[in-house]
């Protein structure tokens, strides 16, 4: 899962991070959750749901905030081509 992680964040930076931020606290609800399925512990249920939920509408309204589409924050610079100068 470090690996999964660091994987997904290293092409995000500057203005996108607090949404990957938000993103990842919402993973992290949403094991809490399945973890509290799998131990049926209710308290855990619920607060994972919570926890979830609010990250996932936090990512949400950042980034209807910035114009921008989910997709496109969590994908990040994949797939731009790098600009260099062409002054030759």
């Amino acid at each position: 899962s470090f690996i999964f992680g660091w994987h997904l964040v290293m092409a995000i930076g500057g203005a996108d991070m607090p949404v990957v931020v938000s993103m990842l606290n919402s993973y992290s609800g949403w094991t809490t959750a399945a973890s509290g399925f799998l131990i049926s512990n209710n308290l855990l249920i619920t607060a994972g749901a919570l926890i979830g939920a609010s990250g996932a509408i936090l990512s949400y309204i950042m980034c209807e905030a910035m114009n921008r589409s989910f997709i496109s924050v969590i994908s990040g610079g994949f797939g731009l081509e790098a600009k260099g100068d062409d002054d030759d």
